[in-house]
């Protein structure tokens, strides 16, 4: 008769599945955080009748996961989570109209992966957050504008408030958004060295 010894188990400790070896978030963690972001995107309703409010919560998430990790394509895990989170709420529910935000998310992702690598050491973390978060979210209205003109469309935020102003506001919000993923993620570094 075959015994199992229980003794033998060992309980694992959360933190080898959040943390790396080196101490960053490991990509499972950043793949839920996208999922997580995406859920928040289709189900957060803030009222707010401004393009681009969603950076607030997007680029939080996107920016506290790609400080956290010392993967070089941290953001495009956590933009293929949010990515993979949206199909799959697509299937099931009628909030989502088509497959840009997919698209989006992933372009976000890249841009603010390849920004992080190109942009200078030297400026001060707030600032260079402000710029990541800003231009990488403002990427959305920049690549969907030139669509617009070619197709002779005006859709979405562009038919009610024009080309400028979409742009200005996501920048604002991303840049919000990516300060405040900052400052979470030095809180949570912090964290860690007091323990």
């Amino acid at each position: 008769m075959h015994t199992t010894n229980t003794r033998s188990w060992k309980k694992r400790s959360l933190s080898q599945y959040v943390l790396d070896s080196d101490g960053s978030l490991s990509l499972f963690v950043l793949f839920s955080l996208g999922i997580i972001a995406a859920f928040l995107h289709q189900h957060l309703r803030m009222g707010l009748d401004i393009p681009g409010h969603h950076g607030l919560e997007w680029m939080t998430l996107l920016l506290f996961g790609r400080m956290q990790s010392r993967y070089r394509w941290a953001a495009l895990v956590i933009a293929g989570g949010a990515a993979s989170s949206y199909m799959l709420q697509t299937t099931y529910m009628p909030l989502a109209h088509s497959f840009k935000p997919v698209l989006i998310y992933l372009l976000n992702g890249v841009c603010v992966d390849m920004l992080f690598r190109l942009s200078s050491g030297k400026l001060p973390l707030l600032i260079k957050g402000m710029l990541l978060g800003g231009v990488s979210y403002m990427a959305k209205p920049v690549v969907l504008i030139p669509l617009a003109i070619l197709f002779d469309m005006n859709f979405g935020s562009f038919s009610k408030y024009g080309y400028m102003y979409p742009v200005l506001t996501h920048f604002l919000f991303g840049a919000t958004g990516a300060v405040a993923g900052i400052g979470l993620a030095r809180f949570a570094v912090l964290e860690r060295w007091r323990r």
